[in-house]
């Protein structure tokens, strides 16, 4: 079973998303088009089952991943 969803985008459906995918225990790589050190305060609020990355290890990191 996949364990880390690989997502490009935090707006309000990426940030909901991400929320809900951390809440079941599965693991988070998001990332947006900035550089991924601005998704630390979003980070911090999800706690270890969520880390910030480009969207290009994003994609990589992931086992599921939304397509583009």
């Amino acid at each position: 079973m996949p364990t880390t969803l690989g997502l490009i985008g935090s707006g309000m459906i990426g940030r909901t998303l991400t929320c809900l995918t951390v809440t079941a225990g599965l693991d988070v790589v998001l990332a947006y088009s900035r550089d991924p050190h601005t998704l630390a305060g979003l980070v911090a609020e999800l706690g270890g089952h969520a880390r910030a990355a480009t969207p290009a290890e994003a994609a990589e990191a992931g086992d599921l991943a939304p397509p583009r």
